[in-house]
C-alpha cells in the first residue's frame, strides 16, 4: 500500500512561513510561553500564558469581526473565535488578565486579513502539542479549552484556513499578508515581554 504524499505548501503558505520563521522561534522560546512545554510547568506559569495573551486575542479577533462584517460570507470566523476559552481558562483558574499595552491595528485589505488569520489560526497546531504535555502534567486539573482549539478536528480546520488563504489572497497582496502576520508576531512578543516584567515585579 502507497502512503499519500503531504501537501506541498503553496507559493502563499511558503511565504508566510518564511517571513515569519524567526519572530515565530522568538516565541517559542519566549519565557512567558516555553515552560508550556516544560515537565515542570506550574500553575502559576500556564496561567501567566493565557493572561498574558488574552488582551492580544481580544484586539486581533475584533479586527478580524470588524473586517467581515464589511464582507458578508466571506469567512465563517465565528465558529473559530478563540477569546470566549481563553476567558473561561483564566476563569477557571482565577486569574485576570494582564492589561494589554500592544496596539493591534484591524485588517483594512484582504492580504492584511490573512496574515491575522495566518498567525491565529497557525497557533492551533502547536496547542495540540501544548495540550498533550499539559495532560500528562496535571491529569485533568487545570482547563485546556482555549490551546485545545478545534481538538481532533485541528488539522483538518487548519488546511480549510490555508485552501481559503489560496482562494482569494491576490498574489499582488501576498507581501502584505506575510507582512501582517509579522506585524502581529511582534506585537504578540511585546506584549508578552510586557507580561513577563508584570510578573517578575510582583
Amino acid at each position: 500500500m502507497s502512503m499519500a504524499l503531504p501537501e506541498k505548501p503553496s507559493l502563499l503558505h511558503h511565504q508566510l512561513r518564511q517571513a515569519t520563521k524567526i519572530p515565530h522561534h522568538a516565541l517559542d522560546h519566549h519565557p512567558v510561553l516555553q515552560p508550556l512545554l516544560k515537565p515542570s510547568i506550574s500553575v502559576a506559569q500556564y496561567g501567566n500564558a493565557l493572561a498574558a495573551l488574552h488582551g492580544i486575542y481580544v484586539q486581533a479577533e475584533a479586527g478580524i469581526f470588524s473586517f467581515l462584517e464589511q464582507h458578508a460570507g466571506l469567512f465563517d470566523y465565528h465558529s473559530r473565535y478563540k477569546l470566549p476559552a481563553l476567558a473561561s481558562d483564566l476563569a477557571l483558574l482565577g486569574r485576570i488578565p494582564v492589561p494589554c499595552s500592544t496596539a493591534v491595528a484591524a485588517p483594512k485589505t484582504m492580504g492584511a486579513l490573512i496574515g491575522i488569520l495566518y498567525t491565529l489560526e497557525g497557533s492551533t497546531q502547536g496547542g495540540q502539542f501544548i495540550v498533550r504535555h499539559l495532560r500528562q502534567v496535571f491529569d485533568e486539573t487545570v482547563p485546556v479549552q482555549f490551546f485545545n482549539g478545534y481538538g481532533d478536528f485541528s488539522r483538518q480546520r487548519w488546511r480549510e484556513f490555508l485552501h481559503f488563504a489560496d482562494a482569494h489572497c491576490p498574489v499582488s497582496e501576498y507581501e502584505t499578508a506575510a507582512a501582517s502576520a509579522v506585524t502581529l508576531f511582534e506585537a504578540i512578543k511585546s506584549q508578552l515581554d510586557a507580561a513577563h516584567r508584570r510578573f517578575e515585579n510582583g
